[in-house]
């Protein structure tokens, strides 16, 4: 519980500030601390403050001096004004919102910004969400930007069931964009007809074609880019980037990217997902070893997890002949544990097919002699598992962590999870690796022209909480709080939190479960011992799918 506690004090380090523009705009102005969970030092005033760079409105051809009234200080090193860095333009011969960023920092390299609006009116008396009709200034209708979701209250902060953090602040953060931008962001979940797959992808595609975007904005995620900006139902970003989209984390450009092209975005880090789920209660009551204390020793490799499982078996068949030590389809364990043998399926940053090279057929093998062994449940389910597993039948499954609370998932589990990261092999020397695929980010739809394309990117960049990596740290702990009863899984947890790189497995436009697919033939390879065989088939079609992938 100390660790738990040392990390609730952390969340007094960021401290927001809000303030009323010379317009009455409001603003955002965020100071940032950054310190580890040991250490008693967070004097926020220590930090530069950047003050006067508010909000202001002036009319079209009027002048505007950006360094006026603005100052930053620290109460350490005195004054700081003349190392402001200011970014953005104004254009005081177009009417329009334009955003300037100031930033400075202090002797010891501490951070402060403070992002503002300047609004250029017409010249007709009117402001800029109004248009002068028969004398009289009249107010024009607010656009609307429609972002879709498949589960619209993780992201609607307005939304009666919002299950994300920091409602209030989104909610005040989105009032302003709104009024700031006239517009109007309404939250949409996707059709009955836009499922999931191949159906979500083919009605995205079908509304472009038709003209009709079912959205502005689209959350969709990563395998499917290869469709959706071939088929032009989703547009390439890159031109915003270095505007609207500078708060977006570099790796957005790997991860949404596509032969050359940025087609995904997000606002969150992206962190480890995949791991090993166990029924801790029945470990418990079974008197062996508990996993996560193994992995926190270092002593969590293949031939430790094999001696746990067939442990574990033996003394679950004495119970019943339907319980079993692990559970979970075979290609789970295999994806997962190939970087942990120095392999990878299809590794974004090599750019080939490598299911077929030694670290994934030792893995493989490794596989073969431990299903043969008795330990795997004989009827296997994806996602949320099986019956047995569901039940308290079954010691160990791999999963995800939104599984946790997820209703459909495992939220009514009757027992306690415990978490434990994958085991290494015996010989590993690199450091704990975790495929990411399937990402969930944010695209933007096509067909919406320049004008419109343009803002509603801009206004989806505004009215995120952006956060440093330090606050982002800070709330993924806070988020594992939530889902485990045990400091001893989230210590587990975030010691490979962030530890992944891209796995293009499902993306290249191959279907996991077509005749090729890898996910279908390696779980029926690894039963029979014929991996090796298997895997020699269906490789060149993975390279020929890769090469236009990549459009070599």
């Amino acid at each position: 519980m100390k660790k738990i506690l040392s990390v609730l004090f952390i969340v007094g380090i960021a401290l927001s500030f809000v303030a009323c523009g010379g317009d009455g705009v409001t603003t955002s102005t965020t100071t940032t601390s950054s310190t580890s969970s040991n250490t008693s030092t967070t004097a926020a005033s220590h930090y530069p403050v950047i003050s006067g760079a508010t909000d202001i409105a002036i009319t079209i051809n009027g002048t505007f001096d950006q360094t006026a009234g603005v100052t930053a200080s620290d109460a350490e090193d005195g004054d700081l004004t003349s190392s402001i860095i200011i970014t953005g333009t104004v254009n005081l011969a177009a009417v329009g919102i334009y955003t300037l960023t100031y930033f400075v920092e202090d002797l010891d390299g501490n951070p402060a910004s403070v992002t503002r609006h300047i609004t250029v009116n017409g010249m007709d008396g009117c402001e800029i969400h109004q248009e002068l009709i028969g004398g009289v200034c009249v107010d024009i209708e607010p656009t609307d930007i429609v972002i879709m979701h498949g589960a619209v209250y993780e992201i609607d902060p307005f939304n009666a069931e919002y299950t994300g953090t920091d409602q209030l602040a989104r909610q005040a953060q989105q009032r302003a964009v709104e009024a700031l931008y006239n517009v109007r962001v309404i939250y949409r979940s996707y059709p009955a007809e836009a499922a999931w797959g191949p159906s979500r992808i083919n009605s995205i595609i079908n509304a472009s074609v038709a003209g009709e975007p079912l959205a502005d904005i689209y959350w969709n995620v990563s395998d499917w880019i290869q469709q959706l900006a071939e088929a032009d139902a989703i547009v390439d970003v890159t031109k915003y980037m270095s505007t609207h989209g500078t708060n977006i984390d570099d790796e957005y450009y790997d991860i949404g990217g596509y032969q050359g092209g940025i087609y995904g975005f997000d606002s969150n880090r992206l962190t480890v997902s995949s791991g090993l789920y166990y029924n801790a209660d029945l470990v418990e009551s079974l008197g062996v070893d508990n996993p996560t204390e193994l992995y926190l020793a270092g002593d969590w490799n293949w031939s430790t997890f094999e001696d746990w499982a067939v442990q574990v078996q033996t003394l679950l068949s004495a119970q019943a002949s339907d319980m079993y030590a692990v559970g979970g389809m075979l290609s789970y364990y295999a994806e997962s544990m190939i970087p942990l043998n120095g392999g990878s399926l299809i590794n974004f940053n090599t750019g080939r097919v490598s299911f077929a090279q030694n670290p994934a057929l030792e893995t493989y093998d490794f596989l073969t002699s431990l299903y043969s062994q008795g330990v795997f449940e004989v009827n296997p389910a994806y996602d949320a598992g099986s019956p047995e597993w569901m039940a308290g039948k079954v010691a160990l499954h791999p999963g995800d962590l939104w599984f946790i609370n997820a209703d459909s998932r495992w939220g009514t589990l009757p027992f306690e999870l415990g978490f434990v990261p994958y085991p290494v092999a015996d010989d590993f020397a690199g450091e704990y690796a975790s495929p990411v695929s399937a990402v969930a980010l944010m695209s933007l739809a096509s067909g919406l022209g320049a004008e419109k394309e343009e803002l509603a990117f801009k206004v989806w960049n505004e009215i995120q909480l952006w956060k440093t990596p330090e606050q982002q740290i800070t709330d993924f702990e806070l988020s594992l709080i939530t889902k485990f009863d045990d400091e001893l899984y989230i210590e587990a947890y975030l010691d490979i939190y962030d530890k992944i790189y891209l796995e293009l497995i499902n993306a290249v436009g191959i279907s996991a479960f077509s005749e090729n697919g890898w996910t279908r033939n390696i779980n029926t390879a690894i039963r029979e011992g014929t991996a090796r065989t298997i895997v020699d088939q269906i490789r060149p079609v993975y390279e020929t799918a890769l090469e236009e992938y990549l459009g070599n």
